[in-house]
């Protein structure tokens, strides 16, 4: 089963095309965006990086374009996605939040609180199964990426829909790499060149040079020692 999914996503990889995933389910590899505030904690009470998509949403190029524009002076990180989903019904959209006893984490938590923030996915006030997409408004698209249904290379798990729950081993997305720069970066850029392409300043090294996961795990403990 391992070395099929590898094979699949070798193959999505290379032609970024529309296919069906293994088992025969619908599925679409997609670039996916998000601003993440930084620096922060490293992983939420759970254990999920910040910077991944687990339990997470994120957006079109349309809608993280707009969302660059304002961030010029902060030190957010921009993050493209690159990821495989299963496309078919239902593809209801999870709103995703990093919270803490149904409270929103964020800059004006304290850093004792932040340690125990959890992030969640809730379809209206139920359980997330599945990873989904909407419409946006004002255009453009948010995704939202249920941590329970990512693939993470287990032999028992399978590409399906678990909308229903009657399959633990169901498995509908998976997050095969990421790119993490500085959004103020792409903001300056943007400024500068309205019409440059953000897939390329995500792509080339200059003028924005991508940040290792190393480098930022440093920033994430130094943040943590100073508070």
């Amino acid at each position: 089963m391992k070395k099929l999914v590898l094979a699949f996503l070798s193959v999505f990889l290379s032609f970024s095309a529309a296919a069906d995933c293994p088992g025969g389910a619908p599925c679409e590899t997609v670039n996916v965006y998000k601003v993440q505030s930084w620096p922060t904690i490293w992983q939420d009470a759970k254990g999920r990086e910040l910077i991944s998509l687990r339990e997470a949403n994120a957006t079109d190029l349309k809608s993280f374009s707009a969302a660059l524009t304002s961030m010029a002076k902060s030190s957010a990180l921009a993050i493209r996605y690159n990821v495989t989903r299963i496309v078919d019904k239902p593809d209801d959209y999870c709103n995703c939040n990093l919270e803490l006893k149904d409270k929103g984490c964020g800059p004006k938590t304290s850093l004792t609180d932040m340690k125990t923030c959890t992030r969640i996915c809730r379809l209206d006030t139920k359980e997330c199964n599945v990873a989904g997409k909407t419409s946006k408004d004002g255009g453009g698209f948010w995704y939202a990426f249920p941590d329970k249904t990512r693939l993470t290379g287990s032999a028992n798990e399978s590409w399906k829909r678990n909308a229903f729950k009657v399959d633990k081993n169901a498995r509908d997305w998976s997050e095969n790499s990421r790119i993490i720069k500085k959004a103020s970066c792409f903001a300056d850029e943007l400024t500068k060149s309205p019409a440059a392409s953000i897939d390329a300043l995500f792509e080339n090294e200059k003028p924005c040079p991508a940040l290792s996961e190393a480098e930022l795990l440093k920033e994430s403990a130094a943040f943590v020692s100073a508070k």
